[in-house]
């Protein structure tokens, strides 16, 4: 009982962890939609989460649309205030998320807004 109990703490982590990145996704599939950018497929992989696949838009709507899953998760870091630790795995999930490295938001943000300071607005 011992060790049930003092696991608890780490797999109510992993859950939210898991709730955290469902939202964010749910904020990028949101946003293709009301961007009328069609989505292709969803699905998870066990070495990069939840992914989509959809269709390119125009580099703005790619930065909508890449902006909006960190988005979710900083909107819902306020809910820290009724559940800190939900609070802290979208705190986590968003910067993580955030960051200029391969196959992330940040990255996919940072090429389109590069690209729209180069005056590239064609896909």
């Amino acid at each position: 009982m011992f060790l049930v109990r003092s696991l608890q703490p780490f797999f109510s982590g992993i859950g939210l962890g898991i709730l955290a990145m469902i939202l964010h996704e749910c904020g990028h599939l949101v946003a293709a939609a009301a961007l009328d950018v069609r989505i292709r497929k969803v699905g998870m992989k066990w070495n990069k989460g939840l992914f989509t696949v959809r269709d390119q838009g125009t580099v703005h709507q790619n930065l909508l649309i890449a902006l909006a899953g960190p988005l979710v998760n900083l909107l819902l870091v306020a809910s820290g205030a009724w559940y800190p630790v939900f609070g802290l795995a979208n705190l986590c999930y968003a910067l993580a998320n955030s960051l200029p490295i391969e196959g992330s938001d940040g990255l996919r943000i940072a090429d389109c807004w590069r690209r729209i300071r180069r005056g590239e607005l064609a896909n």
